[in-house]
């Protein structure tokens, strides 16, 4: 399994910190302000490049510093893992990747999902949480669906372009058919995926529905929108579409539009069920999403989940504590010392507490 150490140098509030991680489970504790989410967004450089905090990696360095240094050891698929990463104010940052020694490519390693209290809100937010959700474990399983991604949004910011600049019909027209040859093909690599996310998605939620604790997401469903009308083509609906285009300046139709909503019974998720059921079922689905990672290739998975005390109350936080610490990954939830979070890890011997 994965993550064994984290070390922090001059980065966000820490001079030097060092921390040795369960394999398993793991649970980070301390006051406000004491870094916790600080050990998480490390994480989440190293593996994807880039901060969840900031679009500026340079900000995470400490003010007294001039550069920070941030490493993680580890394993994947029982193979060593180190990366590190290093960052100057006035410099790029630089990274080394390595498995047994050898260098690899960013995405090349185990799956990191990282819950933060805005993912908790994935059902009744903005489809492009639940967009970019389904995109990223498609382009974990199926890398050249990124390539096709790349090539999609390379296009469709031409077309925008001109659509905001109110250019000419006919130059507009060629970056219109540009747009729906390659998005038919990134929609059905969308299509593809989605049968199969709701396929796992579907038959883990109806099991877990029949422990009384759960019998709220009975069923429990997802329906795929591919993000432009369902009897055209794209093409048709690109065209049809251009004089609301160039009214807005963008593209309206299309897989960028992409959406997958959450069912119960046919009915939108986000109306039948409580805030603190919404925040169940969606830490179910990324605890689910271990199991079809697993579905098309075996892998490790990271499951990141920042001040989860603060999300839940006390009966909602152990149910899916319980639920937690039966997960086959690596999870690391961080919580304020003293809570109920802290509490309830205490019951479970799968956790390690890390004090910062």
């Amino acid at each position: 399994m994965p993550i064994d150490r984290v070390y922090l140098e001059n980065f966000r509030l820490f001079k030097k910190k060092d921390l040795n991680l369960s394999q398993d489970k793991n649970f980070i504790q301390g006051l406000n302000g004491s870094g916790k989410t600080s050990v998480l967004e490390s994480i989440e450089i190293l593996l994807n490049g880039k901060s969840f905090r900031t679009t500026k990696n340079k900000d995470c360095i400490n003010h007294k510093s001039d550069s920070f240094n941030i490493s993680l050891k580890g394993s994947y698929m029982n193979q060593e893992v180190a990366l590190n990463g290093l960052n100057k104010v006035n410099g790029r940052l630089s990274f080394s990747r390595k498995l047994n020694n050898k260098t690899v490519k960013k995405g090349s390693l185990f799956f990191l999902q990282t819950v933060l209290a805005k993912n908790l809100r994935m059902i009744e937010g903005e489809p492009d949480q639940r967009r970019d959700h389904l995109n990223n474990l498609m382009f974990h399983v199926k890398p050249a669906s990124y390539k096709t991604y790349l090539a999609y949004n390379k296009i469709l910011k031409q077309r925008n372009r001109c659509l905001k600049q109110k250019a000419d019909k006919a130059e507009i027209s060629v970056w219109t058919e540009q747009l729906a040859k390659i998005g038919v093909n990134l929609s059905q690599d969308q299509y593809e995926f989605f049968n199969r996310y709701r396929e796992v998605l579907v038959e883990s939620l109806n099991s877990a529905s029949k422990n009384y604790k759960f019998n709220f997401l009975e069923g429990a469903d997802t329906k795929f929108n591919k993000g432009w009308e369902r009897s055209k083509s794209l093409l048709s609906s690109l065209r049809d579409s251009i004089e609301k285009d160039l009214a807005i300046g963008y593209t309206s139709q299309g897989p960028h539009r992409m959406d997958c909503e959450y069912y119960i019974k046919e009915k939108k998720a986000s109306s039948v069920l409580s805030r603190g059921q919404l925040k169940i079922l969606i830490l179910l689905i990324f605890l689910i999403n271990d199991k079809l990672i697993n579905s098309f290739f075996e892998s490790d998975t990271v499951l990141l989940i920042d001040d989860l005390g603060s999300e839940l109350d006390l009966e909602n936080l152990e149910l899916i504590i319980s639920e937690i610490s039966k997960a086959p990954n690596q999870v690391i939830l961080t919580g304020i010392k003293g809570e109920d979070l802290e509490k309830l890890v205490a019951n479970f011997s799968k956790f390690k507490r890390i004090n910062l």
